[in-house]
């Protein structure tokens, strides 16, 4: 399973609070990656740039179909998510009744039905 070291485990559905339940590791690389010296700028700059590229594909009639499912498909036994939906840390995978399902960062989830209704 790809995302076997993204698991966590389901509390509060915000993006901070996700973040914070990530293995420390993904987290240390993320910061170094984007630049960043906390995971409170992290969750900023995961939204911001998760804002910028929905802007590009807001017109895009596949893209909206794609996060309808994603949208749809949320919390249940069917993992549609992307790999790297979930590797940009706006997607999070959680182990439910033994098989694994995806919830979107609350934040990430509010972009999402503002830009593509």
């Amino acid at each position: 399973m790809w995302f076997e070291k993204y698991i966590i485990k389901k509390g509060k559905t915000d993006l901070l609070s996700s973040l914070k339940k990530l293995d420390k590791n993904i987290i240390n690389e993320e910061l170094e990656d984007n630049g960043v010296d906390s995971i409170e700028e992290l969750k900023d700059w995961i939204i911001e740039n998760f804002t910028d590229c929905l802007e590009f594909a807001k017109d895009d009639p596949y893209s909206k179909l794609y996060f309808g499912r994603l949208l749809e498909n949320e919390n249940s036994d069917f993992l549609s998510a992307y790999e790297d939906d979930v590797k940009a840390l706006w997607v999070f995978v959680y182990e439910k009744k033994n098989v694994c399902s995806y919830y979107i960062a609350d934040e990430i989830k509010k972009i999402i039905k503002k830009v593509l209704r």
